[in-house]
């Protein structure tokens, strides 16, 4: 059964006037939690949906881009707009900034951190596309590519490293006799889904511009931990924490920017940060990207989506104007922790700060050339939102996004997170989950099932029942779904199906050293659920609600009716 939008958004709509919604579109004065819930589930239910996506949103997205990197040509920050204050609180930004990078605060001598050998003793790279590598795998790209680069000169430099690494150098001999190397201009744009209406840009950046970035990164985001005690692994968490205090008392406002990794104009950072870090930063950036009808354009940002250094450098610059407003405004600064929380949180562009300093820092920003998203910032009120989470009065009020009904996986986890949602607010949504139901195969699978794999229902409504008489664990089936992968012992004998492949094995020994190699196979790229398999398992504790879904705890065991109720299971 084909699955309609409009008619799946009128059943959402029925449901929630069920049980209460006024059918408010925005917050108001005395909104209850409750009715701030509905609201939120209301907004986001199709926010992002994909599947019907309108035909101008690639369009509309270029155009925000070529804007923001026009904007990115003038003089950031914005001195002669500074009062004395904001000067001072600058200043102070760029002194945390230098010594972020020179902890010895020495005035002379070699630069302490982001050094070439810290760079490529860190070389790295992802999962995704890279100009001059047809793989996506690690493997592909150090093993099988031409190598590409943006200069000359880091195929100079990235020969002299791996000539330190008898691995390396074997690895790169075999490479460049079959592949060589290639000199681009820059990167290619292209799009990913972000909403309806528009969708976001992002660069791929040639392979070995990205090893380079890569090993930046990871200096950086070291650094980081080290000066300001901000892991990037774990800040999220705490951002949400932060978050969670502003909604209840008011001691924090939370900050989004708008196209913040392409806000970041070249101007900006050759003011604040040392000379030594932007030579090595537009060393390895792409001075010029592609778009997708050929034509060229002159990026005037020092990075954009899809440069590595991107997220860790932005992160670094916020954290320098939370400093220097917190400085100016004479504010204790106290810096997360491993079991501290602090009194700011940067992740990236998701900003928090103290109430007090929200303005300025506001104001700030704004200087710099930063664009915030006056929307999605809160400083008064009882809602703030920070990384995926959205609080009100303390109590976690984020809808349900969905992003595409295509396939059973796609409903199966929209069921899931609506039944989820159904259970924490104690809310009956039987017509938009029946809908649901009614266009897939009825699957049981234990709540700590992935969402993707089946319906989650409690054990007491599983009706067939085959036990495990060894373990006592409950037989189940779900979705498996498959990788696309190659076994690395086949590949002399049985070359996978890859364009351009040619024997490496040195690449493939450096493959597992770096860990992207699995059981002797490397995964190329997830398939996005078009190949699927039923496969069994056992669950020993099948109604075990993971911490990831500890709000559900919330209702005791009542969220089991609220499952089965939707289901249709009672």
């Amino acid at each position: 059964m084909r699955i309609n939008a409009d008619d799946l958004s009128s059943l959402l709509v029925s449901d929630l006037v069920s049980s209460g919604d006024n059918g408010a579109m925005s917050p108001y004065a005395g909104i209850t939690i409750k009715q701030y819930a509905f609201t939120s589930l209301r907004n986001s239910f199709l926010k992002k949906f994909m599947d019907e996506k309108q035909d101008d949103a690639d369009a509309a997205a270029l155009t925000l881009f070529l804007e923001i990197n026009e904007k990115c040509r003038g003089s950031f920050p914005a001195i002669e707009q500074m009062s004395e204050v904001e000067y001072i609180a600058l200043c102070e930004a760029k002194d945390f900034i230098y010594r972020f990078f020179y902890p010895d605060n020495q005035l002379t001598g070699n630069l302490r951190r982001l050094t070439l050998a810290e760079i490529t003793s860190r070389f790295g790279l992802g999962n995704g596309a890279n100009i001059g590598s047809r793989g996506t795998d690690f493997l592909s790209k150090v093993g099988t590519s031409t190598m590409a680069a943006t200069s000359s000169l880091l195929h100079v430099l990235f020969k002299q490293a791996v000539s330190r690494s008898p691995l390396w150098s074997d690895v790169e001999s075999i490479r460049s006799k079959f592949r060589g190397e290639e000199i681009v201009r820059g990167s290619r744009l292209s799009f990913v889904p972000k909403t309806t209406k528009i969708s976001r840009t992002i660069c791929t950046e040639p392979v070995l511009n990205m090893l380079f970035q890569k090993g930046i990164a990871s200096v950086l985001e070291q650094g980081l931990v080290e000066t300001c005690g901000i892991s990037l692994s774990r800040q999220p968490d705490k951002n949400r924490a932060l978050a969670r205090l502003g909604s209840k008392d008011g001691r924090f406002g939370t900050i989004d920017l708008s196209s913040a990794s392409d806000s970041m104009s070249l101007s900006l950072v050759n003011y604040m940060f040392p000379k030594e870090v932007v030579r090595l930063l537009e060393m390895c950036r792409c001075p010029v990207t592609t778009l997708p009808g050929g034509a060229e354009v002159e990026l005037h940002m020092i990075s954009s989506m899809g440069n590595a250094f991107t997220f860790p450098l932005q992160t670094i610059l916020f954290t320098a104007l939370v400093y220097g407003t917190y400085r100016v405004m004479d504010l204790p600064i106290r810096y997360p922790g491993r079991l501290s929380l602090g009194n700011f949180a940067v992740f990236g562009d998701d900003i928090i700060c103290l109430e007090k300093a929200y303005n300025l820092l506001v104001r700030m920003l704004s200087l710099c050339g930063f664009s915030v998203n006056v929307d999605k910032s809160f400083n008064t009120g009882l809602f703030r939102e920070s990384c995926g989470h959205d609080y009100f009065c303390g109590r976690n009020v984020r809808g349900v996004y969905l992003k595409t009904l295509k396939t059973s996986c796609d409903v199966y986890s929209a069921i899931n997170r609506l039944n989820r949602w159904s259970a924490i607010w104690e809310v009956p949504l039987i017509r938009t989950i029946s809908y649901l139901k009614d266009s897939v195969r009825f699957l049981p699978v234990p709540i700590d099932e992935m969402d993707d794999a089946g319906i989650k229902v409690p054990e007491r409504s599983v009706i067939r029942r085959r036990v495990n008489r060894y373990t006592g664990g409950l037989k189940y089936r779900f979705v498996y779904r498959h990788t696309t992968s190659y076994d690395v012992s086949d590949v002399e004998m049985k070359p996978p199906r890859l364009r351009g492949w040619i024997p490496n094995n040195p690449a493939v020994l450096l493959a597992a050293v770096a860990g992207t190699l699995r059981a002797g196979k490397v995964t190329i790229r997830s398939n996005e659920g078009n190949r699927t398999s039923l496969r069994v398992r056992y669950s020993s504790s099948w109604d075990y609600i993971p911490p990831a879904y500890a709000e559900m705890r919330r209702v005791g065991e009542g969220w089991k009716s609220f499952f089965e109720l939707n289901l249709d299971l009672l």
